[in-house]
């Protein structure tokens, strides 16, 4: 039974599907039923006046097929405030019943509901009878399932945890952010700090902060990581970590020698510059960019391409950057596959393991070991 807000108190038969003025003491409690009502016109009264119905078992072809106990009766709302303020007023209204029931409160003409109920149950062993449900109901209204949705979600998925799959004890957690956070913090603790300085340094230039490794973790919580994933000591991840970077890194420099050299041949090939079409060409700067190139590409470890390269060489040397200067009317020219490929390999380079945090469809080593954790 729903508590909501809507505009006008009616009932909508879910055969029929007319609407019908609310009559709380012969309203069917059977099947589907909605009752729609705006801001104080009684909802929790009327509630009130149907939980007592469902408790006495009142009401023959428009009732329930027997009586009820408050265990048995599901009342959701939204809000635990709300489900305190039910609850009372469902036990007072379970209280008021009994004791007129029992002769102990006068005729209220300001309650019409209660005295049709009343006058259902003649004086003797059947108003007897109903005045001690009334009375047991209000006295179990602490095993009443009056519940906000996400409550009764809880409490539905620990009396069937072994259908469900779920722990006894577990906690609703209203902000999962938090946990997050503990839980990062506590491996930052147990797995950063015993690290050797040189493997501290790795590890702070992917995650500056804890705050940092927590976007990370957040980042790839929809992704579907292998159960294997990230075992191991941060130390190990770390070393997989260099290997891959290796791996990537020797992949990415294979065959950047021999075409540094043939990029370098073709431009020098290009001079004098004015005497073959270009606005600029000089030998001294052709020689310093691809040099770079060649070193880095001979090199076991990175190196720092993108820093000694610059934003003139990494600019010039592309098909747009050398078609820029080109002069006014000088004929068209096919530049060698070599420029083509360079903004690819710079591309690749900056994305390469060493500068990449996390990846769209599998984290890193270091990633996977903390989300392990």
């Amino acid at each position: 039974m729903n508590k909501k807000a809507s505009k006008t108190s009616a009932a909508v038969s879910a055969d029929s599907q007319a609407s019908l003025v609310l009559q709380a003491e012969n309203f069917d409690l059977w099947g589907s039923r909605l009752i729609e009502a705006s801001a104080g016109t009684g909802k929790t009264w009327t509630i009130a006046a149907l939980y007592l119905r469902l408790v006495l078992g009142h009401g023959s072809e428009h009732g329930f097929t027997r009586p009820l106990r408050p265990s048995e009766i599901l009342v959701m709302t939204f809000t635990r405030a709300a489900t305190r303020e039910l609850s009372d007023r469902i036990r007072d209204r379970l209280l008021v019943a009994a004791q007129r029931f029992r002769g102990q409160r006068p005729f209220d003409a300001n309650d019409p509901v209660l005295e049709s109920l009343l006058s259902a149950y003649p004086p003797g062993q059947a108003r007897d009878h109903a005045a001690w449900l009334l009375a047991l109901a209000a006295e179990s209204m602490d095993d009443a399932a009056v519940h906000t949705i996400d409550a009764w979600c809880q409490r539905m998925l620990k009396e069937h945890a072994f259908d469900s799959g779920c722990l006894f004890d577990e906690e609703l957690v209203a902000d999962e952010d938090a946990m997050r956070l503990q839980a990062s913090q506590d491996y930052w603790r147990q797995n950063c700090y015993p690290l050797k300085l040189e493997s501290l340094e790795k590890v702070l230039e992917v995650w500056s902060s804890v705050d940092r490794l927590v976007q990370d973790m957040k980042a790839i919580l929809g992704q579907d990581i292998p159960a294997a994933a990230g075992a191991g000591t941060l130390e190990e991840a770390l070393a997989r970590a260099d290997q891959d970077r290796l791996d990537a890194l020797g992949k990415l420099k294979d065959g950047w020698e021999t075409r540094a050299d043939a990029m370098q041949d073709w431009l020098l090939g290009q001079l004098p510059a004015k005497a073959n079409g270009w606005t600029i060409m000089r030998q001294g700067d052709v020689e310093k960019w691809l040099g770079v190139l060649k070193a880095w590409a001979k090199e076991s470890e990175d190196g720092s391409l993108e820093k000694a390269m610059g934003k003139t060489a990494w600019n010039r040397l592309t098909p747009e950057g050398l078609q820029k200067v080109r002069a006014a009317g000088a004929p068209s020219i096919a530049f060698p596959k070599s420029f083509l490929s360079l903004p690819t390999c710079r591309s690749l380079w900056k994305n390469s393991p060493r500068w990449q945090r996390h990846c769209a469809n599998t984290p890193p080593p270091m990633l996977q070991n903390a989300c392990s954790y």
